[in-house]
């Protein structure tokens, strides 16, 4: 479902950025990727069953500061990561999604031809969802809450130009310190690959 959510509004936002490109050149941008991300640390535990990847999509527009540098918005959605463990006839289970809003400065090296590299650093708004259970195979109970916070964010990227208008995009995006105290604090790699439009 979330899935979904985000393909339908990423849909709507590369529809507007055509029309606005119809109306007249400019600086700005929209896009967007998918990927998958991995949670560092989260499978170090001595775990029955673990896994510490996810799919992730994006969804971000920008302008174009400069010829070197942009600065750029965007949403990402990280679905659920789990793990699990039992003893004692026990099994302990966590699940945890994430939600991440991000302000980010990209600074670009000279293109060769129709390619562009560029370093990026930003800040961003973290929200975890997560879920955990226990269950001795006749009863089980479940609790779930949600954590937030701010952190930074870091990376590189490639971009290239099919054309004026559209680029393809590939990124990799380090998230620092994603956590707080009750969930324990992680740093997220994402590699992330997608469509650009300028407008």
């Amino acid at each position: 479902m979330k899935t979904r959510k985000l393909l339908i509004t990423a849909t709507t936002l590369l529809a507007f950025a055509g029309q606005a490109h119809a109306a007249g050149a400019g600086n700005g941008y929209f896009g967007l990727s998918f990927g998958q991300a991995k949670v560092k640390d989260f499978c170090d535990s001595a775990l029955d069953s673990c896994d510490d990847t996810a799919f992730t999509g994006r969804i971000h527009g920008g302008i174009q500061l400069n010829g070197y540098t942009d600065f750029e918005l965007g949403y990402r959605y990280m679905d659920d990561v789990d793990a699990s463990v039992s003893a004692a006839g026990i099994t302990v289970a966590a699940e945890a999604k994430g939600h991440f809003v991000d302000a980010t400065m990209q600074l670009g090296v000279p293109g060769s031809g129709p390619f562009q590299v560029f370093a990026k650093a930003g800040a961003m708004y973290w929200l975890i969802d997560y879920r955990v259970s226990a269950t001795d195979g006749f009863s089980r109970i479940s609790d779930s809450d949600k954590e937030d916070g701010v952190a930074l964010r870091t990376g590189i990227g490639a971009r290239y130009h099919l054309n004026e208008d559209i680029s393809l995009r590939a990124d990799w995006d380090y998230l620092v310190d994603v956590g707080n105290d009750d969930i324990g604090e992680t740093d997220i790699q994402v590699f992330s690959f997608g469509p650009e439009v300028r407008f």
